[in-house]
């Protein structure tokens, strides 16, 4: 074979794509038989895949997927109908033909094998209706291409050359995508990555500058840097459905080993992913899959018995929800048989017959993540040799997910997987203890309580040596970050208050206390080097605004260092009640933005009017810019001059000014903005921020973004003063840690 890499390389990719839709559509076919229009799509799929191969001499692949377009051929022209047994054999062919490629593509060459059997086959039920023709014949012959091949080539060889290029050439509103290799997909994102790194570590000098040009430009820099970091992301991000298509095959042929009927449902097949957390989900989809129709779905007897349909229904479900996506394996056959993962349990020397008679549901379900662990006595080629749930759980903890189950007696089971939409950049909270800053992966946080350690009704109590907070009459087991990573503990004093981290580990609630509570922000992570992998309490670090590494704490790694689950286990904290968060009270207000500062909020029932004013209404009156509005004068307010951040005469030339009306004492003021972008409903709380900023009076969460809250109070305040004395009031720009 000629050495055509580049081409060759376009042929493996092109061959790769083709394969993978041929399963799908196999399966599709097998279900709906009488779908010209999808057989055609298949013979015209398996065509391409001949023609290319041959321009390459891959004999083997040549002849075996000329044998299968024979026997398409025949079904396409409805001479003979598919049935199991053909669809079984295409099937075959196909995978024969996925394992000539990857073979081609390692080694330039097609391996060795023999696919006689697999071709006498396809030709023969080709064939069986035909007595004319031989069920065997010579490989020679095979090579020929059938009448039918002749007459499709021929109807496009004659096709008028005008048509062709009006059914493929690209029209002037068609975007030609263009294919991108993954490894220079990934060199851009680490270096968009580097970018948000040095524009962090540029902020803090901006914010402490005068020189407006410079200012100016960094604020480029961060609103470009935010751009290209969001389109690269965007460009990683790929939809599930590239995982999925292969999952029809699977269901097909293990409900087929097992003699089951399963129906497969997908949803939400567009819900998009990090294309390498796609790549770390695959395996445990696939055996969660295996595991439904194995262990939880009964045979097509047994359901009719049960007053069952026959063909059990097996959901994937996929969605976005509060930035991460929820994947679940729903099915609806027996689901887990308690008493059996109980008796397992106590033969397989994991938990005395004394604890296991004392053991909830939920918590047998824990049992079934241990290694070893099978219900199944019979070792098959799908279950029972006690591999399988551990690694599933292992693998999503790894990507910094979870997996929750739950099942119902004879009504099925509910597998539920929470994975974060990427790993290149992580929401997290930053945290201080002991004089460091260290990161909690947002996600992993289910609240945040703050509680004073040296009051007398502190909420904290002793339970078996455990230390324990009472959050709405439920205990919550306690872990002092200081004492897990033995750093000193600050001095204390009376009214020192401490933060607890309510988090999650496996089902378990627990609380990390911390000293103070800093921020949240979007981090770019980057793995530890090769001597601190063995630090099972961090799981990655980054580089903060002002050039220092910050740790990203492992949550599950903490919690398996302290021994609290075996400390739990010894003596269990028995609490019925499931684990219900705060309900949030909601406020609307509006977003907006002013000259140097985006994303600004005032709550809405603080504004009367919002009215675009032209600038030649604008009067001055002595010290005070005024408009005449509701038969009174009104003071304009511009907040950039007000407000940290803000830029000096950001607003000066515009033609018309969007102004915020608000009365504040008695009398009526215009809040002069850049621009008005949404009202949305956040939650009211408002987190204070670590160091008082000018004209801000905290920040509000919403949607992993930090929203700043303006002080309306005292900018008024201010601006009452600069009236006064002629001169604005001196803002200082304070840099908060990032």
């Amino acid at each position: 074979m000629e050495n055509h890499d580049d081409i060759l390389a376009e042929f493996i990719l092109e061959a790769r794509e083709i394969i993978d839709q041929l399963d799908v559509d196999f399966v599709r076919f097998e279900e709906n038989p009488n779908d010209q229009s999808l057989v055609g799509n298949i013979f015209r799929g398996l065509h391409t895949l001949k023609g290319s191969s041959g321009f390459f001499s891959l004999k083997r692949f040549e002849t075996l997927s000329h044998a299968g377009e024979s026997l398409l051929g025949k079904i396409r022209a409805g001479q003979i109908t598919l049935d199991l047994a053909k669809s079984s054999n295409l099937l075959k062919m196909n995978d024969v033909l996925r394992q000539i490629i990857e073979h081609v593509e390692i080694h330039h060459i097609e391996p060795p094998g023999d696919d006689q059997g697999l071709i006498n086959s396809l030709l023969g039920m080709a064939n069986a209706d035909s007595p004319d023709l031989k069920p065997s014949v010579q490989k020679e012959d095979v090579a020929e291409p059938t009448t039918l091949s002749i007459e499709v080539e021929e109807s496009i060889e004659h096709q008028d050359l005008s048509e062709l290029e009006v059914n493929h050439a690209p029209g002037p509103g068609v975007v030609v995508p263009v294919k991108v290799a993954p490894d220079i997909l990934d060199k851009l994102m680490n270096i968009a990555s580097e970018m948000v790194l040095a524009r962090n570590r540029l902020l803090p000098f901006s914010q402490q500058s005068t020189d407006k040009l410079f200012t100016s430009a960094v604020r480029s820099i961060d609103m470009l840097t935010l751009e290209l970091q969001e389109r690269m992301m965007k460009m990683r991000m790929q939809p599930i459905f590239h995982i999925w298509a292969k999952f029809p095959r699977l269901v097909r042929d293990v409900s087929l080993e097992c003699h089951k009927k399963v129906r497969l449902i997908q949803e939400g097949s567009e819900t998009e992913l990090d294309r390498i957390l796609l790549d770390s989900i695959r395996d445990p989809l696939i055996h969660l899959i295996r595991n439904s129709i194995d262990h939880s779905i009964e045979s097509p007897a047994i359901r009719l018995e049960k007053g069952k349909p026959e063909v059990a229904d097996l959901i994937l479900r996929a969605a976005h929800q509060n930035g991460m996506v929820i994947i679940e394996v729903i099915d609806d056959g027996a689901g887990v048989d308690y008493a059996r993962v109980r008796q397992r349990a106590i033969s397989n020397g994991l938990i005395s017959p004394e604890n296991a008679s004392t053991l909830s549901n939920k918590e047998l379900i824990n049992l079934i993540f241990l290694p070893g662990f099978s219900t199944t006595d019979k070792v098959t080629n799908l279950s029972g040799r006690g591999v399988g749930m551990d690694v599933v759980k292992n693998n999503i903890e790894n990507i910094g997910g979870s997996i929750e189950i739950t099942s119902t007696p004879n009504q099925g089971t509910h597998v539920k997987l929470k994975i974060p939409l990427t790993l290149a950049i992580l929401p997290t909270l930053f945290v201080q203890t002991g004089g460091e800053i260290f990161l909690i992966p947002q996600n992993r946080i289910l609240e945040l309580v703050r509680f004073a350690p040296n009051a007398p009704n502190n909420g904290v109590e002793d339970f078996y040596g455990t230390p324990t907070y009472r959050l709405r009459d439920r205990l919550i087991p306690l872990l002092f970050l200081n004492e897990q990573l033995n750093l000193p503990t600050a001095p204390a004093h009376p009214k020192q208050k401490l933060f607890v981290a309510v988090l999650n580990f496996n089902g378990t609630i627990f609380g990390l206390v911390v000293e103070a509570v800093l921020n949240i922000q979007d981090v770019v992570i980057k793995p530890l080097g090769e001597l601190l992998r063995d630090l099972s309490k961090f799981a990655g670090a980054t580089i903060m605004g002002n050039g220092d590494v910050a740790l990203i704490l492992d949550v599950d790694g903490i919690a398996r260092q302290s021994g609290l689950v075996e400390r739990l286990d010894l003596n269990p904290i028995r609490q019925e009640e499931k684990y219900i968060p705060v309900v949030e009270e909601m406020v609307s207000i509006l977003l907006f933005e002013i000259p140097g500062l985006h994303r600004i909020a005032l709550p809405l029932d603080a504004i009367d009017h919002i009215v675009k004013l032209d600038s030649a209404q604008i009067q001055k009156n002595g010290n005070r810019e005024v408009v005449y509005f509701d038969d009174q004068l009104m003071d304009l307010v511009r907040l950039n001059n007000y407000v940290s951040g803000g830029t000096r005469g950001g607003n000066q030339g515009a033609s018309r000014v969007p102004v915020l009306i608000c009365r504040y004492r008695n009398g009526l003021y215009g809040l002069m903005v850049k621009q008005v972008t949404d009202i949305i409903e956040v939650p009211a709380k408002l987190h204070e921020l670590a160091t008082p900023q000018k004209g801000l009076s905290g920040s509000i969460v919403y949607k992993d973004q930090v929203i700043n809250v303006l002080d309306l109070e005292e900018v008024l305040i201010m601006h009452n003063i600069q009236e006064e004395s002629g001169e604005y009031p001196q803002v200082i720009d304070v840099y908060l840690p990032h």
